[in-house]
């Protein structure tokens, strides 16, 4: 049977308890949650979240909407912060190896420009590797920028079912891989057309 587009609950869980906490904080009308939320969400969401499950991707869609519009109050820098949370969860806990490694990263050893940019390009594949160890839908690929050949573009194929809220949340996540080697705001994403989703970068390292 074919699995739905899905993402692992590693990325999840801390959105997850940062709903529990905000709906314990306060006293909402359930004709708001049925907005937003389909029957069965909120009691998955509430959990135990397994790092190493799928969960359906439309549901995780309608999660971080919500967290946008309320606790976020509207605004996808909510989104971005929470990216740059996911990625120091997923430092912390230590699931996936990339993560260590790409706190390390080849390139910040290598003075030569062009060696540097080769070698930031091998850096991204693992990155993208780590992308398609969370989300089970989309075909994750590393290319030179065909305007700026000193940058790398990350191009998400198949990627229909990618939600916007979730392009936010991964631009933040990206920028705050990018802090690690000292390159703040690197990343910046945009959608070509429904299939083909990119991420570029602003500058030059």
């Amino acid at each position: 049977m074919t699995m739905l587009p899905s993402i692992k609950g590693s990325v999840v869980a801390g959105h997850a308890e940062v709903l529990q906490k905000y709906l314990a904080s306060r006293t909402l009308d359930s004709a708001l949650l049925e907005r937003y939320f389909r029957p069965g969400d909120l009691e998955l969401l509430a959990g135990p979240i397994v790092a190493t499950e799928w969960y359906d991707i439309s549901m995780y869609r309608r999660l971080l909407e919500f967290l946008r519009d309320y606790p976020g109050e509207g605004d996808n820098d909510y989104l971005i912060a929470a990216g740059r949370r996911s990625a120091e969860a997923l430092i912390r806990a230590g699931i996936y190896q990339q993560m260590e490694y790409l706190r390390r990263t080849q390139h910040s050893s290598v003075d030569d420009p062009r060696e540097r940019f080769l070698a930031f390009g091998r850096d991204l594949r693992l990155l993208c590797s780590l992308s398609q160890s969370i989300l089970n839908f989309v075909k994750a690929e590393v290319v030179v920028d065909p305007d700026h050949p000193d940058r790398w573009v990350q191009e998400y194929r198949d990627a229909r079912d990618y939600p916007e809220v979730l392009c936010w949340t991964t631009q933040g996540f990206c920028n705050r891989m990018a802090e690690e080697h000292g390159s703040p705001d690197l990343w910046r994403w945009q959608r070509l057309s429904p299939q083909l989703l990119q991420f570029r970068m602003n500058y030059p390292l």
